[in-house]
């Protein structure tokens, strides 16, 4: 039982520390559909985490801290492709400490259930900040290569 506690508290600052990166990449998004989709996601991993906290019996952090967004994040990933990938790394560790704990025997089923629903949350929520970031990506490549050809004189 300690083991299984000590593994939702680790989840629950999985989850945190990724709803820290999801707001640390909507700060900087220009479009608003793309910043409420990142605001929506982070919210419900600051909501995963609060309840992950309370099934472990530690108290939500959340409550007394100030929003801690940019805390995590190494300053040398300061700009958009970084921050991006930054998040969706943070998922891919979320998702992955979500198996883990799903591939363990549970005899709670209502846990086990919510957990599957955080574990298919977390793999879209990385599939999407990857596929944000390959399209970001190569739309800095088109402009890079677009400045680096020099102009046709006739």
């Amino acid at each position: 039982m300690e083991a299984l506690t000590t593994a939702l508290a680790r989840l629950s600052l999985r989850a945190r520390r990724c709803a820290e990166s999801l707001a640390a990449v909507a700060a900087v998004a220009t479009e608003p559909q793309w910043r409420a989709e990142l605001a929506h996601r982070a919210n419900l991993q600051h909501c995963a985490a609060a309840e992950l906290a309370a099934r472990a019996g530690i108290p939500d952090e959340d409550a007394d801290d100030p929003p801690v967004s940019l805390r995590e994040i190494p300053p040398f990933l300061a700009g958009k492709q970084g921050l991006i990938d930054f998040a969706a790394q943070q998922a891919a560790r979320a998702a992955a400490a979500y198996g883990d704990l799903l591939r363990e025997p549970l005899d709670d089923v209502e846990l086990r259930l919510l957990l599957a629903h955080y574990y298919r949350g977390a793999t879209e929520l990385q599939r999407l900040l990857e596929q944000r970031a390959m399209d970001l990506d190569h739309s800095h490549s088109d402009e890079r290569a677009a400045h680096a050809t020099p102009p046709l004189h006739r």
